[in-house]
């Protein structure tokens, strides 16, 4: 019963760009200034199109078919964050509020979506970013999707524009929990990319791809101040990443999932779900950290319970090991519970869940609860 909203809420650590010229940064600024205008023309021509239609198939006592464009303007806010339950930070409020929202259009097989997202910043008194605690330091944010699509009559999609990778499409597969559930480590925002995808049937896939990522926030069309580094996560390796699902038979679905990238290594994903009981392992040949290169090989299982309508409970066990080359194993292993109550026909959430670590872990991280007021529309 996740959010479809996550990144404000997990772990966000800036990626400050340190190689990218001022030349460098005039072509991205020019090139994503031609991609706007670039998509801009493809809606108005689409528009107009609609207004013109004219068909030879078509004798003077048939009505003419005109395909009128379809808009659909939809978002949510969530108010609330997350405290820890031990450790320095104890009873200490960390703020995840955040607000997005986009505008869909829908005109025969062709579609498109611009969407923007932001959240707040905490900052201590020394000017720190992302202080547990702390006082209102910013906003940050940005566009996270903006794309035109065609879909055949098959419901094949080809999309082409700054959209979420494949994988980054299913993040929360196998995880039914409200929001501890661990964060597979694949390549997420794409500042251009082209995705091809068929959603529809018992088989169904997705494949994205874009070249290597340096638009940062310099480059950014608008920026919220100092604390705004929200364009920096579109620098990144090339790659590509995809998956294969399958309804195996009625409430057993199967997925496999494999990302490569261009230095930065690769990841593999298999997963099951069987009515409110999924898993999913992977493994990622380059999660090391600060001190050492490394990988990662992960397992979740997950449940949840719908205790009565619109009250979901959910469940899940997570573990992550690093196998560093130059530094000792780091083990992540937690469980989180919580629970989801959904009302208003859809337009309201309150959410709370929680997370234990357990013996083996060896991160030295707190016990956390996390409570959420969303609001959707």
């Amino acid at each position: 019963m996740k959010s479809q909203h996550s990144q404000p809420l997990k772990a966000y650590q800036p990626v400050h760009s340190s190689f990218v010229t001022q030349t460098e940064a005039i072509q991205m600024k020019t090139k994503f200034t031609k991609i706007a205008i670039a998509t801009s023309c493809l809606f108005t021509a689409l528009y107009a199109n609609a207004e013109e239609v004219s068909s030879p198939a078509h004798s003077s006592n048939q009505p003419i078919e005109i395909s009128s464009p379809s808009f659909n303007f939809y978002g949510e806010l969530g108010v609330g964050g997350h405290s820890a339950l031990e450790g320095d930070d104890k009873g200490r409020y960390s703020d995840g509020t955040y607000i997005e929202s986009g505008l869909e259009v829908e005109m025969g097989n062709w579609f498109g979506l611009l969407y923007a997202e932001g959240w707040t910043v905490q900052v201590d008194g020394e000017g720190n970013p992302w202080a547990t605690g702390h006082g209102w330091g910013g906003f940050e944010g940005g566009i996270n999707r903006a794309y035109v699509g065609y879909r055949t009559d098959g419901k094949t999609e080809i999309i082409l524009g700054r959209n979420d990778s494949s994988l980054d499409d299913i993040q929360w597969w196998g995880d039914a929990t409200v929001e501890y559930g661990y964060t597979v480590p694949n390549t997420r925002d794409l500042n251009l990319a082209a995705k091809v995808q068929n959603l529809e049937g018992k088989l169904r896939y997705s494949i994205s791809a874009a070249p290597e990522g340096k638009f940062d926030e310099d480059d950014a069309l608008v920026n919220f101040g100092k604390y705004d580094r929200y364009a920096d996560k579109y620098t990144y390796a090339a790659m590509a990443n995809g998956y294969v699902q399958y309804d195996l038979f009625e409430s057993l679905t199967l997925v496999g999932g494999a990302e490569v990238t261009d230095g930065a290594g690769e990841m593999f994903l298999i997963g099951a779900e069987y009515k409110n009981v999924a898993a999913r392992v992977w493994h990622h040949t380059d999660q090391g950290n600060d001190d050492s290169e490394g990988t990662e090989t992960g397992f979740m299982a997950s449940t949840w319970y719908e205790a009565t309508k619109g009250v979901y409970l959910s469940a899940g066990y997570n573990y992550a090991n690093n196998e560093l080359e130059s530094a000792d194993d780091e083990v992540t292993s937690y469980i989180n519970a919580g629970v989801w109550w959904e009302y208003g026909n859809g337009k309201f959430a309150t959410a709370m869940d929680s997370k234990f670590y357990l013996g083996n872990d060896t991160s030295d991280s707190d016990n956390q609860v996390f409570v959420m007021q969303y609001f959707y529309w």
